[in-house]
């Protein structure tokens, strides 16, 4: 990012500024630049960073199941765990059930490199979201995974 977009405050256009799409995207958009910023010494992107933590926490995984969870196609899918498998994050063998797809495992190195990457990634959120208290970044989240799973926002 130049210095001049990290010293130029942000407007929002008062025509824009009751567009939640707009600001859901605004904040996205953000979030997800100085993510992959941060990520970039690790050889890493967010995508990379949702698939390496999925697998770290639930794996091994599918190679389908997980373009399910994160809404990643097939093609996108191949690439991403092919950059992880290369970088030595991933073992990708043969499903036993399944002989056409693959199961997925984070190696050792994976796993020491999603903790250094979950430190930045909580650097990021925690500048993000210091406009924010607390309980404010609690009922943001509640919010936003209800907006994800359609469920009731009471």
């Amino acid at each position: 990012m130049s210095p001049a977009a990290e010293t130029t405050p942000t407007v929002i256009p008062v025509s824009l500024a009751d567009q939640i799409g707009y600001l859901l995207s605004k904040s996205h958009l953000r979030v997800h630049n100085r993510a992959n910023d941060a990520l970039e010494p690790l050889g890493l992107t967010v995508k990379h960073y949702g698939l390496l933590t999925l697998l770290v926490h639930e794996g091994p995984v599918s190679q389908g199941r997980l373009g399910e969870v994160m809404k990643i196609d097939r093609t996108t899918m191949v690439a991403l765990i092919d950059d992880l498998e290369r970088a030595g994050h991933v073992d990708r063998t043969r499903n036993p059930d399944d002989r056409r797809a693959y199961a997925l495992a984070a190696t050792a190195t994976g796993k020491r490199v999603q903790r250094r990457a979950a430190t930045l990634m909580k650097a990021v959120y925690d500048e993000t979201l210091a406009p924010l208290s607390a309980g404010e970044r609690r009922e943001l989240r509640r919010m936003l995974i209800a907006i994800i799973e359609g469920g009731d926002l009471r």
